[in-house]
């Protein structure tokens, strides 16, 4: 058996669930198990954009990653002193007393990039206050796509943010609904 190299994968995907929605059961077959697969599609990053109260979620990430960003930039000034200090000082210290400075000015620049490395490394706190903002706007946006899913019969809701839909007919974007009713119940 042919294998479909990975990277065909994520074209051939869409295709699949394209044609799919377009000949129902026709893919399907006709056994017991076979239905009209109805579908629509949402753009989530216009759902965000389009969201009232997406201004006060990123103020608050925004004045953290600030505040951080802020911190950072005083030990790194904190660092440049000290390094200028060793150049200056360093000939006219005794040894005992240059390796005392270079051990507080080691000891910093690690604090340093420790510090970098809890903010914005890959599970820095950059990270998780992102996850921790956008965890509810993303739930309240799930919560209504799949409301208005069930209400309309939908079985299937594609996110055409991410690329994947070559063609969709404009008619099924249920993208302003979501909006509408996103701010609707923020009011």
């Amino acid at each position: 058996m042919r294998s479909v190299r990975p990277s065909v994968l994520p074209i051939l995907v869409p295709i699949f669930l394209a044609l799919l929605a377009m000949g129902g059961t026709a893919f399907l077959g006709d056994g017991a198990y076979a239905q009209e697969a109805r579908v629509a599609f949402v753009d989530s990053e216009k759902i965000v954009d389009g969201y009232n109260r997406i201004n006060e979620v990123r103020a608050s990430y925004q004045a953290d990653v600030k505040a951080w960003n802020d911190e950072a930039q005083g030990r790194k000034r904190e660092i440049d002193l000290l390094e200028s200090e060793l150049e200056k000082q360093g000939p006219g210290l005794s040894d005992e007393k240059l390796r005392e400075k270079e051990q507080d000015y080691q000891k910093k620049v690690s604090e340093y990039e420790s510090f970098v490395q809890s903010i914005w490394g890959p599970n820095g706190l950059v990270v998780q206050r992102n996850e921790e903002v956008l965890r509810p706007v993303i739930k309240r946006i799930q919560t209504i796509v799949g409301e208005i899913a069930e209400e309309r019969g939908l079985n299937l809701i594609l996110d055409a943010a991410d690329g994947n839909i070559l063609y969709a007919d404009p008619s099924l974007d249920l993208t302003a609904e979501v909006i509408q009713r996103l701010n609707g119940t923020d009011q």
